[in-house]
């Protein structure tokens, strides 16, 4: 198979909802101008720890497990990061951080472990949390943990999810970025294929890393609907602040 013959040559028949219905884009636009809706309240999807190849993925009907997920990619928040004073795995999931940053570049709220201390902003390079060799669990890796946040369509949802990207698969979403640039393709006009691997650290613990993968191309309206929708995503998105949980 040829790589042109991957692309969708009929515009209206992507077999992703968002696309192929109109009526779709102008409700999910509606709903977040009308309702206020944020993008705290998308579903999020994480990479599985433990060296796990498969998603486990909520819908209507309960939760499934897929090998595979294949999406449009449409909008990524890069240069995340958060701080918890109080470790995940002691706070429980979903605690708020107690520093992020949304640039990597200024941080805000508290990064310290002093009792009582007042939030305020900081510089992300002199942070002592942000160097390498901080990790309280004793690694080498850094205590502050870097992120990008990927937001995406599957063929049968209206509403857009969100992956948290963690430092350890940022390396592959940058490789495939630049593959896509580079072959003069955008990301939201391409069928993106999510996939998992396992892989070891330098300690021998597995863990499952992001694998992506170009499937095919929009074509026609269905293309400048989504260059559209993601213009638009984008802007919403841009002062919005990061969250891991």
């Amino acid at each position: 198979m040829t790589k042109d013959s991957k692309a969708l040559a009929k515009a209206g028949e992507s077999g992703f909802a968002i696309v192929d219905d109109p009526n779709s884009r102008e409700v999910m636009v509606g709903a977040f101008d009308q309702l206020g809706l944020s993008d705290f309240q998308l579903s999020r999807i994480k990479i599985p720890s433990g060296g796990m190849t498969a998603w486990e993925i909520e819908g209507l009907e309960g939760s499934t497990v897929e090998k595979h997920l294949d999406v449009i990619l449409f909008a990524m928040k890069g240069k995340q990061k958060s701080w918890w004073a109080t470790p995940l795995e002691s706070a429980g999931g979903g605690a708020p951080p107690s520093c992020s940053s949304t640039d990597g570049i200024n941080g805000f709220g508290v990064n310290t472990l002093e009792v009582d201390a007042e939030p305020g902003s900081h510089k992300c390079n002199e942070c002592a949390w942000n160097q390498f060799g901080s990790a309280r669990n004793g690694g080498k890796g850094k205590d502050c943990s870097d992120f990008a946040l990927l937001y995406f369509f599957t063929k049968g949802s209206r509403l857009p999810s969100i992956l948290t990207v963690p430092a350890t698969s940022l390396k592959s979403l940058q490789n495939y970025v630049l593959r896509l640039i580079d072959a003069g393709k955008k990301m939201e006009n391409c069928v993106t294929r999510l996939a998992l691997k396992k892989v070891q650290s330098a300690s021998g613990v597995g863990y499952s890393m992001l694998d992506l993968s170009w499937q095919a191309d929009l074509v026609g309206e269905d293309a400048t609907a989504m260059s559209s929708l993601s213009a638009d995503f984008r802007q919403r998105i841009a002062e919005s602040t990061p969250s891991m949980s």
